[in-house]
């Protein structure tokens, strides 16, 4: 007995791929969470567009991370808010890192000089999870949390 697939429906006969869906609304995370969608989604198009040598339309994009045009006009455009192994196949698709999606160019230094020092102080004294866990309680005990 031979079993049918079902047709995905899409036009570009990409799978449809679950985990896909609009940006999450909570009470506590809606604001921040639009707002790293729509972020993601202007990192992706500068990736495609802003390339040495060759710019890359959306359908060479689409078609190596297996999505649709449109699902990946919509990301760019910080409409949906796609799965992670959605991201993962467009850094695929781009030649980049996953981390590259999340890097506004901006140095982890010059976004606050005390928690570089801070930063600085961890790997002086090589601290591990459990010494940072620790001098963390110590801070929360000092400062009432």
């Amino acid at each position: 007995m031979m079993i049918k697939r079902r047709q995905s429906g899409r036009s570009d006969g990409a799978p449809r791929r679950g985990g896909d869906s609009p940006p999450a609304r909570t009470a506590h995370s809606g604001g921040d969470r639009r707002k790293l969608v729509e972020q993601v989604g202007r990192r992706i198009r500068s990736l495609r567009v802003d390339r040495r040598g060759q710019r890359l339309t959306q359908g060479d994009i689409a078609r190596k991370a297996h999505v649709s045009v449109s699902f990946l006009s919509m990301i760019e455009r910080g409409e949906r808010s796609p799965s992670i192994e959605t991201l993962g196949d467009l850094a695929d698709a781009l030649g980049v890192s996953l981390c590259a999606f999340f890097d506004d160019g901006t140095p982890p230094a010059e976004l606050n000089p005390t928690l570089r020092r801070l930063g600085d102080f961890m790997r002086e004294h090589r601290l591990a999870r459990a010494d940072i866990d620790r001098l963390v309680a110590v801070a929360e005990a000092m400062f009432g949390r």
